[in-house]
């Protein structure tokens, strides 16, 4: 009998222990929105909650004969962290399409694009977004861009 509760509640510290572990687990995160010629906003959030964010007005630096990058480097809180790893896991990025916007063959020369892409276990999916789109995306991935655009301009105004 006491074999018997004892692999009981093996087999139940072995379930629990296998639900606690569906989450992200060593992942790099990297958003884009571009406007071609014009723009470019890049985030990327590293596994060890580094994140780098780099902007470029390509179109201003034109007109001022000059390059003024701006870019920020910094550590997220454990807080911060979580969020993201949240609304990157519940927006199923993997199982996204590839492209949304794309296949109208309209002239789109100063259309905003976005790019996400998540690498985990060596592989990459990437999700490409022409600002176009007639497209209804899960709630938790438009949460998760407009935390990223929220994240890049409250750390870009420091």
């Amino acid at each position: 009998m006491k074999k018997y509760k004892l692999f009981v509640a093996l087999f139940i510290l072995l379930v629990i222990g296998c639900r606690s572990n569906t989450g992200l687990k060593d992942f790099t995160y990297k958003y884009s929105m571009e406007s071609a010629g014009n723009f470019k906003v890049e985030f990327q959030l590293n596994p060890d909650s580094t994140y780098t964010i780099a902007q470029n007005n390509y179109f201003f630096d034109r007109f001022e004969g000059t390059s003024r990058p701006v870019e920020k480097e910094g550590v997220l809180s454990q807080q911060e962290f979580e969020k993201f790893s949240e609304l990157i896991n519940e927006s199923n990025v993997n199982n996204m399409n590839d492209a949304y916007g794309f296949e109208e063959n309209k002239n789109s020369d100063n259309s905003i694009v976005y790019v996400v892409e998540l690498i985990q276990n060596g592989k990459s999916k990437f999700v490409t977004i022409n600002a176009g789109a007639h497209q209804d995306f899960s709630k938790a991935f438009t949460e998760l861009i407009e935390y990223t655009n929220n994240y890049i301009n409250a750390n870009l105004k420091q």
